[in-house]
C-alpha cells in the first residue's frame, strides 16, 4: 500500500512541476525490497521515463521508453502502447535523430493498419506526432498527406480532442508553407476542439502555436497576451526546451513591440532554464541569442548585438540539421542583411540551404581548361 501511495503522490508531483522529486520517488519505489506489485512497478517505470524526459535527460528517457515498449504490459494497439510510442518518437525527434523518430512512427502506424484496429484517441495522437516529425524534417508533403488520412479516422473515433490534434498539426504545416490565414484559422479551431482535454502540456503548446502564427502575421501584442497564459502551464507540464521556446518567442514579440529591455529579461530567463538542464539544446540557445541580438541592436548596442549574432551562428553550427535550424539560419541572414553586412548574410543564407540539402555549387578553379572528350 505504501509503495502505491508513494507512486500516486509522485505522479501528482510530476503533473505539477515537481519533476526532480518525482523521479527520486519513482526510483525508490522501483528499488524497494520487497518489490512493488506489477501494476505499481509499471506505473513507476512509466513515471520515471516521463520525469527524465521533462528534465531534458533524453538519452536516459529513450532507454526507459524502449524497455517499456517491449514489456508485456505494452500490448500493441493498446492506449499504453500508443502513448509510449508517441513519447519515444518525441524523444528521438528532440535529440535530432529524425530518421529513427519517423521510422518508429511509420512502423507503428503500419502495425495498426495491419491489425485493422479501431481508431482510438491515442492512435490519432501517434499519427499527429508523426506529422510533427515530418515537419521538423522538412517533409511537408508527407505531413499533409498523413493529415488527410487522419482526419476521417478522427471523425470515426468521435473525439474532439483527436480532431483538435490533427488540426493543430495542419496549422503548423500551413504556417511553414506561409499560409498564415489558414494557419490562424486551424490553430484557433484546434484550441477550441482541445479545450476539453485534460492534457495540460497540450493546452500550453497550443497557445504557443497560436502565438507563433500571430507573431508571424504581425500581431505581437496578441502574441504576448497568449504567451502570458502559456508560461505557467509550460513551467509545470512541458519539457524544458518547450518552455524555453515560448520564452524566446516572447522576447521576439517584445522586440517587435519596441521593448528591448523586457525582451532581454525573457532571454535571461530562458538561458537560466537551459543552464539548469541536462542537455546543450544548441538550437534553443541559438534562438535566444538571435532574440538577444535583435533586442540589443534595437537598443543601439551595436557591438554586443553583433556579438550575439556571431554567437547565434556558432550555436547553430552545433545543432542537428533540421528545417527549424535552416529557418533560424535564414533569419540570422536577414538581420545581417539589414545591417548591410553582405558577407555574413550570404554565409547564413548558404548555410540555410545546405541544412535543407541544397549545398552551394563548387566554384570553378580560375584558369583551369575544360577537359577534352
Amino acid at each position: 500500500m505504501s509503495l502505491r501511495l508513494d507512486t500516486a503522490f509522485a505522479e501528482l508531483a510530476l503533473r505539477t512541476g515537481g519533476d526532480t522529486a518525482a523521479l527520486a520517488v519513482f526510483r525508490r519505489v522501483l528499488a524497494a525490497d520487497p518489490p512493488p506489485d506489477p501494476a505499481t512497478a509499471w506505473r513507476a517505470h512509466r513515471g520515471q521515463a516521463w520525469a527524465l524526459e521533462k528534465l531534458g535527460r533524453l538519452e536516459e528517457a529513450i532507454t526507459e521508453y524502449r524497455e517499456l515498449l517491449v514489456a508485456p504490459e505494452a500490448v500493441p494497439g493498446s492506449a499504453d502502447w500508443a502513448l509510449l510510442t508517441v513519447a519515444l518518437c518525441r524523444c528521438y525527434r528532440d535529440v535530432g535523430d529524425h530518421a529513427m523518430s519517423i521510422d518508429l512512427g511509420e512502423r507503428a502506424l503500419r502495425e495498426l493498419a495491419a491489425a485493422e484496429a479501431e481508431p482510438i484517441h491515442e492512435h490519432l495522437q501517434l499519427g499527429s506526432t508523426l506529422m510533427g516529425c515530418y515537419v521538423v524534417r522538412g517533409d511537408l508533403t508527407s505531413a499533409k498527406l498523413l493529415a488527410e488520412q487522419l482526419l476521417p479516422l478522427a471523425e470515426r473515433a468521435d473525439s474532439r480532442v483527436a480532431r483538435g490534434a490533427v488540426e493543430w498539426n495542419r496549422s503548423v504545416i500551413a504556417r511553414e508553407q506561409g499560409r498564415l490565414a489558414d494557419a490562424l484559422e486551424l490553430a484557433e479551431r484546434a484550441l477550441v476542439l482541445m479545450a476539453e482535454a485534460d492534457n495540460e502540456r497540450h493546452q500550453g503548446m497550443l497557445r504557443v502555436n497560436l502565438a507563433t502564427v500571430l507573431l508571424a502575421g504581425g500581431e505581437p501584442c496578441r502574441s504576448v497576451e497568449l504567451l502570458a497564459t502559456a508560461h505557467p502551464i509550460l513551467a509545470d507540464h512541458a519539457q524544458l526546451h518547450e518552455a524555453v521556446f515560448a520564452m524566446a518567442l516572447h522576447a521576439e514579440a517584445l522586440v517587435q513591440l519596441g521593448e528591448p529591455d523586457a525582451a532581454l529579461d525573457w532571454v535571461a530567463r530562458g538561458r537560466a532554464r537551459l543552464d539548469g538542464g541536462g542537455q546543450p539544446h544548441w538550437y534553443y540557445r541559438a534562438q535566444l541569442a538571435l532574440a538577444a541580438a535583435r533586442a540589443r541592436l534595437l537598443a543601439g548596442q551595436d557591438g554586443p548585438g553583433e556579438a550575439e549574432l556571431r554567437g547565434c551562428a556558432a550555436l547553430l553550427g552545433r545543432a542537428a540539421s533540421a528545417r527549424p535550424v535552416a529557418v533560424l539560419w535564414r533569419q540570422l541572414g536577414d538581420v545581417w542583411a539589414e545591417r548591410q553586412q553582405a558577407e555574413e548574410a550570404m554565409t547564413a543564407y548558404q548555410t540555410a540551404l545546405t541544412v535543407l540539402g541544397l549545398p552551394a555549387a563548387p566554384v570553378p578553379v580560375s584558369g583551369r581548361r575544360r577537359a577534352l572528350s
